[in-house]
């Protein structure tokens, strides 16, 4: 079943290298260590497209290759540097990158080139800071003299800047590479041209070989991939050192290989649990007592309590969120990731629908701590429902965007309603889809794509809504889009009857001007559920035999339920005409 999008683009890479100039250039000579941040992540960034794009099968060393090692390197300095406190050198670093970064626009560039969002900076809580004190940590165990470190693309190509950076400033002689791995991604592997590995063969007996990317994900084969190409030249399993975002033993990873190879090797990695990396933690979480860990699920207990029935989450997809000292604090991503996050809860604050934001430091955003009670869906009443209808019809009208990701949503439904219902089903969707014009026309909006119940607080100000700025840049369906999408998953989670339905419709209508979403709306209905049944069924295989699983197992056959019912009425409908 098909839950993730496709979140890349294709850009000109000399316009990537222009507005990277200009950031680095901005900088200045007491830059904030944000700022330093987002260079270092944007030019990660620029390094991972544009090398892939010239290494589209194998990688090899080449002068490309080395100047935006020079370059990214440089960026890891500038941050270790800041991350330390060391601020007399920021100067002289600032304009040594800048530097860097015009040397290789001087080298032939492809004409295109696909950029991809880096995952941990912008939804998962990867801060570059961590691997600076991994890499301390691993020099004071290990006392490397010589280190190759090699950077996965995309994101290992960032940190890997910050490893040898910081493996540098101990004292290390280190060489650094970006390899991309390759291959279905439970059996992933790096495919190397003859000129490196020659080096790579040469260092073999002597050096340590650290392998840096955030993960593992599910299957763990970037990472062991690697490590098994580098044991077949002769490098010994204790000098091929894991340098992940979190530790684990392997047991858990999808890949054999993963499995057998991961526990061989040492592993170095600084959890969020561990002193704050950077070089001082956001003011409100100057960590002591006060502080509670709300990720992964863990909000519920605090905000809903044992009474009410807990909604279904994967842990793997929340973002990380804690509140300290009054405050409710979320990561809502590194650099320009974090603020667009901050720019969208300050909008939809100043318009009453969202808890204002307070600031956005280290990729933290930091609101007041609201008390109110979730709704549940059979709260829905007149007064939510017309709560929604405006909420809706305000991000329609002010919210709009350039991009749109709707044309992918076809396939997604189709191929989701086969798998869960059949091909009689999936015909059925397909006339649904055609009917109702979709994907249809209407304006591009950055959705909210969060609309069950639980996201909606009952305060003593009124109706607030949560968790409503960041789901339409993940990497889930659906996007940025038609607002339509928003109104099917109010339907949806909710429950509502055909009436309160209709009412939504219409008050939506009335409010937002848009006459044509009772055409749309059917045909969104539709994706909604495919995507829904789609993601929780696969949740629920995920985490079976845990509380979540059943929670999700749950709510895949409620989806699958009003999914069938939805295209059953449609079919009748269609015979009787």
């Amino acid at each position: 079943m098909i839950v993730y999008r496709e979140t890349q683009r294709s850009v000109e890479p000399g316009r990537l290298l222009r507005e990277l100039e200009r950031s680095v250039a901005g900088l200045g000579a007491r830059p904030s260590h944000d700022a330093i941040v987002e260079s270092l992540v944007d030019l990660g960034i620029a390094e991972s497209a544009i090398l892939d794009a010239i290494h589209p099968t194998s990688d090899e060393e080449s002068e490309l290759d080395r100047r935006f090692r020079t370059a990214a390197v440089s960026a890891g300095r500038l941050l270790v540097e800041s991350w330390r406190g060391r601020k007399s050198s920021l100067q002289q670093r600032g304009a040594e990158l800048l530097a860097r970064i015009r040397a290789i626009r001087d080298l032939p560039l492809p004409s295109r080139c696909v950029t991809t969002v880096p995952e941990g900076f912008a939804h998962y809580g990867v801060w570059p800071e961590a691997y600076a004190a991994s890499a301390e940590r691993l020099f004071a165990e290990l006392r490397p003299i010589r280190a190759w470190v090699l950077g996965l693309r995309s994101i290992g190509a960032p940190l890997s800047a910050v490893v040898t950076a910081a493996l540098e400033g101990s004292g290390c002689d280190v060489l650094s590479h970006t390899l991309r791995p390759r291959g279905h991604p439970f059996a992933r592997r790096p495919v190397v041209g003859s000129q490196l590995t020659g080096r790579l063969r040469a260092d073999a007996s002597s050096a340590h070989f650290l392998i840096v990317d955030e993960g593992p994900g599910l299957s763990g084969s970037s990472f062991t991939g690697v490590a098994e190409a580098l044991a077949r030249l002769g490098v010994p399993d204790e000098r091929i050192v894991l340098m992940p975002s979190w530790i684990t033993d392997g047991a858990g990873l999808n890949s054999d290989l993963a499995r057998r190879r991961w526990p061989r090797h040492p592993q170095f990695a600084t959890s969020f649990d561990s002193p704050w990396p950077a070089p001082a933690p956001p003011e409100c979480l100057r960590i002591g007592e006060q502080t509670v860990d709300l990720s992964a699920g863990r909000w519920r207990e605090r905000l809903i309590g044992r009474g009410t029935p807990w909604p279904a989450v994967h842990p793997q997809h929340e973002r990380r969120k804690l509140t300290a000292g009054g405050q409710w604090v979320a990561f809502a991503g590194l650099g320009k990731f974090g603020r667009r996050t901050f720019e969208l809860q300050a909008g939809l604050a100043e318009a009453g629908f969202v808890p204002p934001p307070r600031a956005l430091e280290q990729g933290m955003l930091i609101r007041d701590m609201v008390q109110g009670t979730p709704l549940v869906a059979k709260d829905f009443d007149g007064a939510v429902l017309a709560r929604i209808a405006a909420y809706l019809s305000h991000r329609v009208r002010h919210v709009r965007v350039k991009d749109d990701d709707r044309e992918a949503l076809r396939d997604m439904a189709l191929s989701n309603v086969e798998e869960a219902l059949g091909g009689d089903m999936a015909r059925a969707a397909e006339v649904r889809l055609r009917s109702s014009g979709f994907p249809g026309e209407a304006p591009a909006v950055a959705l909210d794509a969060r609309m069950q119940p639980h996201e909606w607080l009952r305060t003593s100000s009124g109706m607030l809504k949560t968790d409503a700025t960041d789901h339409h840049v993940d990497h889930f369906f659906p996007g940025c889009g038609d607002i339509a999408w928003d109104l099917a998953g109010a339907v949806v989670e909710f429950n509502l009857p055909e009436a309160a339905r209709d009412a939504l419709t219409r008050q939506y209508r009335q409010l937002s001007g848009d006459r044509t979403m009772a055409r749309r709306l059917p045909g969104y209905l539709v994706a909604y559920l495919a995507f829904r049944t789609a993601y929780a069924s696969l949740a629920a295989e995920t985490l079976a035999n845990t509380d979540d699983g059943t929670r999700f197992a749950t709510l895949s056959r409620r989806y699958i339920r009003m999914l069938r019912r939805e295209l059953g009425a449609r079919t009748a409908a269609a015979a009787r005409a």
